[in-house]
């Protein structure tokens, strides 16, 4: 229903709801390509679902080996959860792709010292954030595993986290 309001109605919509806005403004992009039946909204869940698998596989390769990486695959592939939310018109599955990308670019950026993998954890974690309130979390246990574990990296991580909150900023007021 929030994602039928016109696109400068829907985020005053949410304000009331307390959700962010992204997952919803993306979901009435997907409803004016594909249309607002249940197998039309489920479909965008199903794509993110299906995504994780290859995702699942390429982090667990990365920080691991190519076995690991599979077992990631499988695991994505028959996880519950995904499996449950690809059948459904929520943000969860996105939440999940979007974790992914997060965990990717967090291993290359920050434990391995690749700055160039920066500005796609910035906006993994940006496009989180503005997908679930629950992502703040996740930005804040970051934090602390890079304070306790990669400690010569918190210059890094700070401006990630700077970025990521300016970014975040224009919401800052519906969240509170």
């Amino acid at each position: 229903g929030i994602a039928h309001h016109s696109w400068s109605s829907l985020v005053h919509v949410l304000r009331h709801d307390g959700s962010p806005p992204g997952y919803y403004l993306l979901l009435r992009a997907w409803i004016a390509w594909f249309g607002d039946g249940e197998r039309a909204t489920h479909a965008l869940s199903l794509v993110f679902g299906v995504a994780c698998v290859p995702l699942a596989y390429a982090a667990g390769r990365l920080v691991f080996d190519r076995r690991t990486g599979l077992v990631c695959a499988l695991f994505a592939a028959l996880s519950p959860y995904l499996t449950y939310y690809a059948q459904e018109t929520r943000m969860y599955e996105l939440e999940a792709f979007l974790s992914l990308v997060v965990c990717l670019a967090y291993v290359q950026a920050i434990l391995r010292g690749r700055r160039r993998w920066a500005p796609l954890l910035v906006i993994g974690l940006a496009a989180m954030v503005y997908t679930h309130n629950w992502a703040l979390f996740l930005c804040v246990g970051l934090a602390v595993a890079t304070a306790v574990v990669v400690r010569e990296r918190l210059g890094l991580f700070a401006i990630v986290a700077a970025a990521v909150a300016v970014l975040y900023l224009p919401w800052v007021t519906s969240l509170l």
